[in-house]
C-alpha cells in the first residue's frame, strides 16, 4: 500500500509541471489552449531521444523545454497575427506536432531502461528508488513554484495576468496584447514539455502518443487543486494546482488498485473530471466566495 502512494505521488509531481501550464493559459491567460496534447508528447519525445543517446539529462529537459516553448510560441502566433480562433490554432499545432514528434524520435516508441544518474544519487529516505524519485520530484516542483512566483510578480507577470483578467484595460495602459499572449503561451507549454519528460523518465519510456488527453487531465488537477485549498494569491495558487496533481494521480492509482481495467482508463479519467467539476460548483460554508487572486 506505501508503494501505492509513493508511487502516486511521484506521478502526481511529474505531471504538476502539466497542470501548471493549464493554469497559465487557463487561469492566468483566459486562453484554452489545446497546444499541451502537443507540447506534452513532444517533450517526452525529446527527452527520451536525447537520453537514448547519452545526452545528459539537464541537457535533454533543456532541450525539451525550449521546443515546448516553440511548440506555444507557434500557436500564439498563429491565433495573434493570422487572427485564427484560440481552440483552433492550438488544435493545428497539435495535429503537426504528431508528426514531428514522430519524426524526431524516430519511431513510435523509445525506452528507457535506466533510471538517471542523478536520482540515484539522491537520499532514497528508506523507501527505495521511489523514495529518490520522490525528494527529486519535490525539490524540483518547489523550485519552480518559486520560480513562477517570483517571476508573476514582476513587471511581465502582473501584464500577462492584467491580460487575462481584462484585455481592453491592459492595451489601454499599453501592454502588447500580441506579444503577452504569446510569450505566455509558450512559456506554459515549455512547463507542459517538461512535465512530459519527467513523465517519460519516471515510467521509462516515452509514446509518441502519451500526449492525448493531456488538457483534460491539466484541468482535472487544476479544478481539483483549487477546489481543496481554495486559494486567494499566486503563490497558494500554484501550491493547489501541485496539489491536484498529485490528489488527481491518487485517485486513478486507487481506481486501478480496485481493478480498473487500463482500457477505461480514459472513462475514469473524463468522469474524475465530472466530479471535480460538480465538486468545485459546492458551496461550503466559509469558503463559498474562491475571491480573486491578491496583486
Amino acid at each position: 500500500m506505501l508503494s501505492l502512494w509513493l508511487g502516486a505521488y511521484d506521478q502526481g509531481l511529474a505531471y504538476a509541471g502539466l497542470a501548471l501550464g493549464t493554469y497559465l493559459t487557463l487561469r492566468v491567460l483566459n486562453f484554452p489552449d489545446l497546444t499541451v496534447d502537443g507540447s506534452f508528447a513532444l517533450g517526452g519525445g525529446t527527452a527520451a531521444m536525447l537520453i537514448s543517446r547519452g545526452t545528459a539529462v539537464p541537457l535533454a529537459l533543456g532541450v525539451a523545454i525550449l521546443f515546448g516553448c516553440l511548440a506555444g510560441l507557434v500557436t500564439g502566433l498563429i491565433h495573434t497575427r493570422l487572427g485564427v480562433n484560440d481552440l483552433f490554432a492550438g488544435i493545428l499545432t497539435t495535429t503537426g506536432l504528431y508528426s514531428i514528434t514522430l519524426r524526431l524520435m524516430g519511431r513510435s516508441n523509445i525506452p528507457l531502461p535506466e533510471t538517471p544518474a542523478g536520482i540515484q544519487a539522491l537520499p532514497d529516505l528508506g523507501l527505495g528508488l521511489d523514495g529518490r524519485w520522490a525528494v527529486g520530484l519535490t525539490l524540483a516542483m518547489l523550485g519552480l513554484i518559486l520560480l513562477i512566483s517570483l517571476l508573476m510578480a514582476t513587471d511581465v507577470g502582473l501584464a500577462l495576468r492584467a491580460l487575462g483578467d481584462n484585455p481592453t484595460m491592459a492595451r489601454a495602459n499599453g501592454i502588447n496584447q500580441r506579444r503577452g499572449l504569446t510569450v505566455g503561451i509558450a512559456a506554459a507549454n515549455g512547463l507542459v514539455a517538461l512535465a512530459g519528460a519527467l513523465v517519460a523518465m519516471y515510467q521509462g519510456f516515452a509514446d509518441v502518443t502519451m500526449g492525448i488527453g493531456s488538457l483534460i487531465l491539466g484541468l482535472g488537477m487544476v479544478i481539483i487543486g483549487e477546489s481543496v485549498l481554495r486559494p486567494r494569491s499566486v503563490p497558494w495558487a500554484l501550491l493547489a494546482v501541485a496539489l491536484g496533481a498529485i490528489l488527481f494521480r491518487t485517485m486513478i492509482a486507487i481506481a486501478l488498485q480496485l481493478g480498473l481495467e487500463p482500457v477505461d482508463l480514459k472513462l475514469a479519467t473524463a468522469l474524475l473530471l465530472l466530479v471535480a467539476l460538480a465538486f468545485g460548483r459546492l458551496r461550503i460554508p466559509g469558503l463559498s466566495d474562491h475571491g480573486r487572486l491578491q496583486r
